[in-house]
C-alpha cells in the first residue's frame, strides 16, 4: 500500500513539473519578452497602450489616462527650455531634485536639452554633479579648505606686488629659504620679481632664481640685466654732469622734466657731494629737495651703502650758502669803495693763491678757498659798470688775468 502511495506521489510531482514548464514556456518567457520590447519599442508601446486602454475596468481605465509619447516629449521640450532660461545654479537645484527621483526622466530632459544648448547644459550638469559630491562631507570640508587656502595665496602674492621694493628685500631675504614663500614668489608679476632680485645678495638671488622652470629664470634674469644697464646708465650721466657748469645741469638734474624723482636719486648718488650742493643751491623748489633726498636715501638703503650721503650734501650745502652770503656782503662793500681802491685790493689778493680756509667732509678737503678764489668770486657778482672802473685802475696783465678768469666756465675743485 505504501508503495502504491509512493508511485503516486512521483507522478503527481512530475506533473506538476511539466505544468511549470509550460506555464514559464507559454506565459512568463513571453511576458518577459514583451516587457523588453514594450519599453524599448516606441511604436509597439503606443500601440500596446492603445489597445490596453480599450480593455473594460480598472486596466483599460489605467492606460487610458497614461500621456502618450507625444504628449511626454512635449513635456520634456518645455521643461528644457524652462530650465536652460533659468540662471545655471538655479537650474541645478531642480535637476538634482530630479535627477534624485527618476534617472531616466533626468537622462532625456538633459539629452533634450543638449539638442537645443551644449555650454550651458554642461554648466547645468557639472554643477549637478557638485551637488551631489557635496553630499559627501568630507569633499565639501575639503573644498571649503583648499578655496580658503587659495585666498590666503592670492592675498599673499597681492601684498607682495604692492608693497615697497625695500621691504620686499628684507623680507625675503629672512625668509628666503621659506617653500611658501617660493610659491608665491613664483607667480608674482615678473617686472616686480626682478626689481628685487637685482637689490638682493647674489647667493640669495641664485638660490631663488634656481628654484624656478628654464623659461621663467630667463625672462627674470633678462629684467635683471635691464635693470643693471639704466644704473650703469644713471651713472654715467652723473659723471658728465660732474664737469658741466652749474647753470647747464640745473636745468637738466635740476627738476624732474627729464628724469624722475627714483633715477634722479641714483644719479645724485654718483655725483660728487660738492657738485650736489652747488646745483642744490641754486634750487628754490623745497619740495624737490626733499624728494630727492628721500630717492637718494632709498637708493643707498636698497644698496645696502653704509654712508649717508644726504647729510653730507646739506651741510656742504649750508658752508657754500654762507660762503655765498659772504660774497654778497663784500660786494655790498666794493661797490660803495671808489674803484681805485678796490683795484689795489684784488691786486693783492689775486697775488695770494695759498689756501686760508677749507670744507672738510670725512677727512677729505672738499673745497679749499685762497684770496685769489673768493675775490674773482667777488668780482663775478659785482656790477658790469663796476667792474669796469675797477679793472681801469689795474695794471694791465691782472686785468688781462682777472678778466679770463671771469670769462672762464667754473670748475669743481
Amino acid at each position: 500500500m505504501d508503495t502504491l502511495n509512493t508511485k503516486e506521489e512521483k507522478k503527481n510531482r512530475s506533473a506538476l513539473k511539466v505544468i511549470a514548464i509550460i506555464i514559464i514556456v507559454l506565459i512568463i518567457v513571453p511576458l518577459t519578452i514583451l516587457s523588453l520590447i514594450y519599453r524599448s519599442n516606441t511604436s509597439f508601446k503606443n500601440n500596446t497602450n492603445k489597445f490596453l486602454s480599450k480593455i473594460p475596468g480598472f486596466v483599460g481605465e489605467h492606460f487610458r489616462n497614461l500621456p502618450t509619447e507625444g504628449e511626454k516629449n512635449e513635456k520634456i521640450s518645455y521643461l528644457s527650455n524652462y530650465f536652460l532660461s533659468l540662471d545655471p545654479s538655479i537650474a541645478a537645484d531642480k535637476i538634482y531634485i530630479v535627477k534624485k527621483d527618476d534617472e531616466k526622466l533626468y537622462m532625456d530632459l538633459i539629452k533634450d536639452m543638449n539638442s537645443i544648448s551644449v555650454s550651458k547644459t554642461e554648466e547645468i550638469v557639472i554643477k549637478v554633479r557638485n551637488m551631489e559630491l557635496r553630499k559627501d562631507l568630507l569633499f565639501s570640508i575639503y573644498e571649503d579648505a583648499q578655496r580658503d587656502e587659495n585666498e590666503k595665496f592670492l592675498a599673499e602674492v597681492s601684498r607682495i606686488e604692492k608693497q615697497d621694493v625695500l621691504t620686499s628685500i628684507i623680507e625675503i631675504e629672512k625668509r628666503f629659504s621659506d617653500r611658501e614663500l617660493l610659491k608665491v614668489l613664483d607667480v608674482i608679476k615678473t617686472e616686480k620679481l626682478g626689481e628685487i632680485l637685482y637689490y638682493m645678495d647674489s647667493d640669495i638671488k641664485d638660490y631663488i632664481l634656481n628654484t624656478f622652470n628654464s623659461n621663467k629664470r630667463t625672462i627674470i634674469e633678462g629684467i635683471i640685466y635691464e635693470k643693471e644697464n639704466e644704473i650703469n646708465t644713471l651713472t654715467d650721466i652723473a659723471k658728465v654732469y660732474d664737469t658741466k657748469p652749474v647753470e647747464v645741469s640745473i636745468n637738466v638734474i635740476g627738476n624732474t622734466d627729464n628724469y624722475s624723482m627714483d633715477k634722479l636719486g641714483v644719479i645724485y648718488k654718483n655725483l660728487s657731494i660738492l657738485k650736489s650742493a652747488e646745483l642744490l643751491s641754486n634750487v628754490k623748489d623745497e619740495k624737490f629737495i626733499e624728494d630727492l633726498f628721500k630717492s637718494i636715501m632709498r637708493e643707498e638703503q636698497l644698496i645696502k651703502s653704509d654712508t649717508n650721503i644726504t647729510k653730507d650734501i646739506s651741510r656742504t650745502m649750508e658752508f657754500l650758502n654762507e660762503y655765498g652770503k659772504k660774497v654778497k656782503d663784500l660786494v655790498a662793500i666794493y661797490e660803495k669803495m671808489s674803484p681805485e681802491k678796490v683795484a689795489k685790493i684784488v691786486e693783492r689778493m689775486m697775488n695770494n693763491t695759498g689756501t686760508i680756509t677749507s670744507f672738510e667732509l670725512n677727512s677729505e678737503n672738499i673745497l679749499e678757498l685762497s684770496d685769489s678764489v673768493i675775490i674773482v668770486d667777488v668780482l663775478s657778482k659785482m656790477k658790469n659798470q663796476t667792474l669796469s672802473k675797477v679793472l681801469d685802475f689795474m695794471e694791465p696783465d691782472k686785468a688781462s688775468q682777472i678778466t679770463r678768469l671771469l670769462a672762464k666756465p667754473k670748475e669743481n675743485n
